[in-house]
Formats: structure tokens, C-alpha cells, sequence
């Protein structure tokens, strides 16, 4: 979604130490950090739990419109998925009991037997059918949509059995199901319920260890426990979770250190060193795939000549924005795809030692960076760089590249829109008139070295804004996407990306941990980012 290492023990310690915002400044006190993937299990229940929502109220709790922070931390706690999402970004048994490649062009899905949704009606093949066929309606314009792109047909081919059949391979379909994509509601109940299905008026039917209960527009979503819930070894361990939504960081920050508000995923990164001091509760870090980058979104003028995202790139110090930014809790990172996505692949070493042999423009070099804008000459050295308005770590990072693009000979503008416009930035071209990059945090929510690629480096595709057509790359990942073999399929991969790499279609600047805040009486939540597509809150309880 567009908002380097396997951990060999439960948490790794970096000690990262990071220089001042020029790169050439006095080093800073070394920070220490802690990354664990998971929070220490809960010992019992506890009657209720209150959590933030930081992004804001969910504009829908349907699956096929859940794309965000919000609507994901909620949602996937009530919807459950065909796969489950670990918290290495590896994938197990959900709803499916099975998933099978039986060849490249054929899914075959086991439906898990005795699984009831919230109203004691029984999982059905032909819920899976429905699920996953509202992806394929474009009236509905799910967000899941592009996971969909090769399906040729979805059918029941036995009492617990759902076959997928594609028009060309796609190898990145199964990872998928284990986010939203593969997200199962009722049937019965969704078509009665029809517009208003996944809305606080309209209601939803899923399989998850909660059930929506309660939902006051501009206040708190309410879940209570599913008492019946299938999994016992996966049954909630608080009888109500409730959502508030806390948009502003001190209040936020206000509401954790008073025990008004329990928990927070996305706790405010200047908030960090008051978080970590207190003893109201704890702060963890975990390993992630969000991402903070620089996107080329012109077809035309300096942002579409990769020289110029290449010296704009090599003028900002990765570490220091870091330090700056982040506040220390992250690390920079050398393409849009961060090592967290195939961490739990069978061909992890094949991607690692692709990872690796990427340049790494951790650390700014002005001389080069001037050098490729001298090469490029372009027609007008004036950039727009647009951001959505009160995102203060955006407006930070737009600052940054501001500075940077003026070290080069360059200057930029900066452009705050409105959140509904900056997100319409994204798929209507018009909206990008003007404007040559956009500072943006993105992630991905489900594993797969394919999930983001495709749609940035293929001709046509949707992020591919800068019009990249690079033949080698186009067959690269295609081929990767064909691929029934992991090995085959991540070496295609690792082909294209030494390719489009370096060519910085996205400037990623660095990778961002995960921060979870819990009271001091909670534990158990994941701390790594697989929250974004697990039913995290059933695991919150007594410390």
C-alpha cells in the first residue's frame, strides 16, 4: 500500500549512530533500539481495552474498501482471511485449511470446515466465491482489485473446495491472500445489507474472535468478543476493544502517558523519548515494510529524467533524516521493496544477495549529485513536491528535500493539499499536473518481493507515473511473476531490480520501525508491522 535481516532470536539490538542533519556534523549520542517481533504473551483476560486510531475514524470496515491504516487495524480483527499473516511476514493456514498451486495457471483453495460466522450460520465455499468475486466487480472499484488483474474465473468445485483459474500466471496471488484480498464476509448478510455493508449504519457478518458491536461516527468503533469463535487457541482475550480516534499527536501522546487510552500502533515519532521514559506503559519497535520516499509522479520535465531523481537522491543524507525525522527509529533502505517482505521465503538468500549488490546512497555525495544535474541540463530547474496537508513528518521530509534540491543547484517548492486531494493524486493524472514528486509513507501489508514492483516499473501500470519502459525489466518481471519456482522467480526478480534500482523511481529514504506503545497492564499485541493484516487485538490481554 502506498502510504535488511532474519532475526535470529525473538529481538535484536542496533545500536545506530547517527550524524547531524548536513551529514558532516558532530556524530549524535548513539541511540539504542530494540526490535522484537512480538510483545510478551498475555498471562489472562481483561474486560476492556481502549486503543487510538492516529489516522483517523475508517471510511468503511468492508474488506473490499479497507486500504488503509485505520480501516485495517480494525478490520482484520473482524474479517479474517483465507491465509494468516505471521509476524515475520511469513503466512499459515486461515480460513483455508489449504492453498494450493496445482499448476501455473491454477489455485486451488480448501475451505476450513466448522468455521461459523458471528450469527452461527456456517462458512460456505460459496461465501469464499462471493468474497473473492467482489474483487472482480468494478462497480464496487474494490481496492483489492489489482490483485485480481489475471483471474480468469473463481468457481465452488467441491462442498469445501474454490478453484481459481488465471489468464496468465501470477505467483504473487497466494502471498496476497493473506491480507484483505483474501478477506471473507457472508454472503447472505452482505447482499441484504448491499451499499451500506462494512458502514456504521449498514453492519458486517465475518468469522473473527470479534464482532463489530457498536460504531459512533466521529467517536469509538466497539467490538465485543466472539465467544464461539473456531480457533480456541486464537480466542480474545479482552471482552471489548474499543477504537478512539486520535488524530493529533500531543493528544495522543497526552492520552497514553495519563492510561487514558491503552494502546497505539504508529505511536507519534516525536513522541518517542517521552514514550520510552515513561512508566505508564512500554514502547516497542518491530521490524516493518513502511517505507518514507520521494515519488516521481511527472510524465514529463526533470522528474521523468532519472538523472535528476538520481542527484536528488544523492543529495540527501539517509542518516540524517533518519535521526531527524524518525528520531533514530528506523534505518535507510535502498529501493521501495523493504527485506521484511520475503523474509519468509523459501528463496530469502537469493533476494538478500540481490538487496545487497543495490548502490548503497545511504550517505549524500553533493559532487556526483551536482555532476548528474550538470549531465542533465534540464529545461527548468524549479520542482513542486506536493504532501498532504498536517502531516508534520511529511512536511519534515519535503523540508529536507527541499534543502537538498537547493545544495544541487535546484530549487523546490512545497505543496500541502487536502488529504482527499493529495490521495487523488494517485490515480487521476490531472491531479499531478504541476507537481513533480510527492512525499509519501507507503507499506505493504501482505509478503512478496512482487506485491509493489509491477505497479511501478510496467508499462501502464498504476504507479508508473514517470511512463518507465525498460524491455529487460518488463520480462524480468514477468518471468518472476510466472515463475512456479520460488528460486526462479526471486533471481527474475533480482534481474529487474539492478535494473530499476538504481534508477530511483521511487527515492526511498528509509525504512520506518513499527511502534507499539501498550499500558503497562496490556501485553501480547504483534510488534512487528504484520498487525496491519493479522487479528492482532485477539492476542491483547492481562500483563
Amino acid at each position: 500500500m502506498i502510504v535488511g535481516k532474519k532475526w535470529a532470536g525473538p529481538a535484536l539490538a542496533l545500536t545506530l549512530a547517527m550524524t547531524g542533519c548536513g551529514g558532516g556534523g558532530r556524530p549524535a549520542a548513539a541511540e539504542t533500539f530494540e526490535l522484537t517481533e512480538t510483545t510478551p504473551a498475555a498471562t489472562g483476560d481483561v474486560a476492556s481495552v481502549t486503543w487510538a486510531l492516529p489516522a483517523g475514524e475508517p471510511a468503511s470496515l468492508d474488506p473490499a474498501r479497507t486500504g488503509d491504516y485505520s480501516a485495517n487495524t480494525v478490520g482484520t480483527n473482524l474479517c479474517e482471511s483465507l491465509l494468516r499473516l505471521n509476524t515475520d511476514y511469513s503466512t499459515s493456514p486461515g480460513l483455508a485449511s489449504e492453498v494450493t498451486q496445482r499448476d501455473a495457471t491454477t489455485v486451488v483453495i480448501t475451505v476450513r470446515d466448522g468455521v461459523r460466522f458471528w450469527d452461527g450460520a456456517a462458512l460456505t465455499a460459496e461465501d469464499v466465491v462471493y468474497s473473492l468475486r467482489r474483487n472482480l466487480d468494478p462497480r464496487l472499484a474494490s481496492y483489492s482489485a489489482h490483485v485480481f488483474a489475471n483471474v480468469a474465473s473463481i468457481d465452488k468445485t467441491g462442498p469445501l473446495e474454490v478453484t481459481v483459474r488465471f489468464r496468465t500466471p501470477d505467483m504473487q496471488f497466494i502471498p496476497d491472500l493473506a491480507g484483505v484480498p483474501g478477506a471473507i464476509v457472508e454472503e447472505r448478510f452482505a447482499t441484504r445489507a448491499a451499499a451500506r455493508f462494512g458502514t456504521a449504519s449498514g453492519g458486517l457478518m465475518c468469522t473473527g474472535p470479534f464482532r463489530l458491536d457498536g460504531w459512533q461516527s466521529g467517536r469509538k468503533i466497539t467490538l465485543k468478543r466472539n465467544d464461539a469463535y473456531w480457533d480456541a487457541g486464537r480466542r480474545a482475550k479482552a471482552a471489548t476493544f474499543q477504537f478512539v480516534f486520535l488524530t493529533d499527536s500531543s493528544t495522543l501522546t497526552s492520552a497514553l502517558l495519563s492510561g487514558e487510552v491503552d494502546g497505539v500502533y504508529g505511536a507519534p515519532a516525536g513522541s518517542i523519548a517521552a514514550l520510552r521514559k515513561t512508566g505508564a506503559g512500554r514502547l516497542y519497535f518491530g521490524p516493518s515494510t513502511e517505507t518514507v520516499s520521494l515519488g516521481a509522479v511527472a510524465a514529463d520535465g526533470p522528474a521523468a529524467d532519472p538523472r535528476i531523481r538520481q542527484a536528488l537522491d544523492l543529495a540527501i543524507d539517509k542518516g540524517s533524516f533518519v535521526t531527524s525525522v524518525l528520531k533514530g527509529a528506523g534505518e535507510p533502505l535502498k529501493t521501495f521493496t523493504p527485506p521484511l517482505a520475503w523474509s519468509g521465503s523459501p528463496a530469502k538468500s537469493v533476494y538478500d544477495a540481490g538487496y545487497a549488490a543495490l548502490p548503497d546512497t545511504a550517505k549524500a555525495d553533493l559532487g556526483a549529485a551536482r555532476q548528474l544535474v550538470t549531465d542533465a541540463a534540464p529545461s527548468r530547474r524549479d520542482l513542486v513536491v506536493a504532501l498532504p496537508a498536517g502531516d508534520q513528518s511529511l512536511l519534515q521530509t519535503a523540508t529536507i528535500a527541499q534543502a537538498a534540491a537547493q545544495r544541487i543547484g535546484l530549487t523546490m517548492t512545497i505543496r500541502q493539499l487536502q488529504p482527499a486531494e493529495f490521495s487523488g493524486l494517485f490515480y487521476d493524472p490531472g491531479l499531478r499536473d504541476g507537481i513533480d514528486f510527492i512525499a509519501t509513507t507507503g507499506y505493504l501489508e501482505v509478503p512478496g518481493a512482487l506485491y509493489y514492483a509491477p505497479g511501478f516499473v510496467l508499462k501502464g501500470a498504476t504507479f508508473n507515473w514517470t511512463h518507465y519502459d525498460n524491455p529487460e525489466v518488463t520480462r524480468n518481471i514477468t518471468a518472476a511473476v510466472s515463475a512456479t519456482d520460488p528460486a526462479a522467480s526471486a533471481r527474475a526478480f533480482v534481474a529487474a531490480q539492478a535494473i530499476y534500482g538504481p534508477a530511483k523511481l521511487q527515492i526511498t529514504l528509509a525504512e520506518s520501525y513499527n511502534r507499539l506503545f501498550l499500558n503497562k497492564r496490556i501485553t501480547g499485541a504483534p510488534a512487528s508491522f504484520s498487525y496491519i493484516s493479522s487479528a492482532w487485538a485477539a492476542l491483547v490481554g492481562q500483563a
